[in-house]
């Protein structure tokens, strides 16, 4: 499955990117949680529908740079991380970076990639459990079906 993405947050960031649909613009803000900053980039799968959040679903995207808020980019996702308040992250990687693009499953990712993001959400709640690729698609699959209100963004 391949989707498009689009980041909010560049990694290394400590501050919250969200687009403001009204303004046509970017809104900054300090991050209420981040005590350090973000080890990946992170952002959202368009057309896709979180009903924990009312908003789009989350994805932290592994890519060698970090990436610039607004960045539209293709991605693979890899994994899941299922957070004890519904709010579930995909984890995926950019499918045109030379460090990620081979990666297909979860138990190809760097240890040390996925041992930063759950220490950086462990800063402030419970990090959650990882699940594989499949779990993954299902979720994203799930989010677009009839009814969800949004068009397919994603491709098998």
């Amino acid at each position: 499955m391949i989707c498009d993405a689009v980041v909010e947050d560049p990694r290394g960031a400590t501050e919250r990117h969200v687009w403001d649909e009204v303004a046509g613009t970017w809104r900054t803000y300090q991050h209420p949680h981040a005590t350090r900053p973000w080890p990946a980039s992170y952002g959202f799968l368009p057309e896709t529908w979180n009903p924990v959040d009312q908003d789009p679903l989350d994805v932290i995207i592994l890519a060698t740079p970090p990436l610039p808020t607004g960045t539209c980019l293709r991605v693979r996702p890899v994994g899941l991380l299922r957070r004890p308040d519904g709010d579930d992250k995909i984890l995926a990687v950019a499918i045109d970076d030379p460090a990620y693009a081979d990666v297909r499953w979860l138990a190809e990712v760097p240890h040390s990639d996925l041992a930063a993001i759950e220490a950086w959400f462990r800063d402030w709640s419970d990090a959650g459990a990882w699940e594989d690729a499949a779990a993954a698609e299902r979720l994203i699959r799930d989010s677009q079906a009839p009814g969800a209100g949004w068009p397919r963004s994603c491709k098998v």
